[in-house]
């Protein structure tokens, strides 16, 4: 993916939530990273995602475990990053119900790819079986399936 964005002369900028930084760990860890990679926010809480940018009505009226967050994850990003074409937002709960949060589903992520006035975005679910890195590793990959299929 790194290469196809260089390719593109496109900049890429992550807000994760659930994965931790996940996915901009799996884009630096490429050679040329630094050639595609704006930013990287990881915005674990509520109050964190708000300071970035994403409304707290929009979080009070979906929750945070929506599409309608991850979209607006991949925004904030985008307007936060010095140089951004492409956002990618990631929220959900992998492996516990979140009491702080309504609508909280184990294993319920999603993931948003925004890229000018188009996007795509995707509920997944996941099963930890008690390895969260495993879970991980399956959002990140799929987010990444996504931006490749954004940005062609």
């Amino acid at each position: 993916m790194v290469r196809q964005l260089h390719r593109k002369k496109l900049f890429i900028v992550t807000v994760e939530s659930c994965t931790g930084g996940g996915l901009a760990n799996a884009i630096t860890n490429v050679a040329g990273a630094s050639r595609v990679m704006a930013a990287g926010f990881i915005t674990y809480s509520n109050r964190q995602k708000e300071m970035l940018g994403v409304p707290a009505d929009l979080i009070e009226r979906h929750t945070v475990y929506s599409v309608e967050v991850a979209k607006s994850m991949a925004e904030a990003g985008l307007r936060n990053a010095v140089r951004a074409d492409v956002g990618v937002g990631i929220t959900g709960s992998i492996s516990r119900i979140d009491m702080t949060n309504p609508n909280s589903q184990r294993g319920v992520v999603y993931i948003a790819v925004r890229r000018g006035d188009s996007g795509i975005s995707k509920k997944i679910a996941v099963d930890d079986k008690g390895r969260r890195w495993e879970a991980k590793e399956r959002i990140i990959e799929e987010a990444l399936r996504m931006v490749l299929k954004e940005i062609d």
